[in-house]
């Protein structure tokens, strides 16, 4: 996935894990997908040389 892809997903999963109520049992896993994807995104960031966040002067 490209990190466009990526971010996509991220902000689908973040979106899911919100809509859940705080008793249901799926919202864990939502939790899991938000994570995995961040840590694929920040790999990707490493990976091409570019930061998170842009540095302002």
């Amino acid at each position: 996935m490209d990190l466009n892809q990526l971010l996509f997903h991220h902000q689908i999963a973040l979106i899911q894990y919100g809509a859940r109520d705080k008793d249901d049992h799926e919202r864990r896993s939502h939790f899991d997908l938000v994570r995995h994807y961040q840590t694929r995104i920040a790999r990707l960031r490493h990976d091409m040389g570019v930061t998170a966040y842009p540095q302002w002067s």
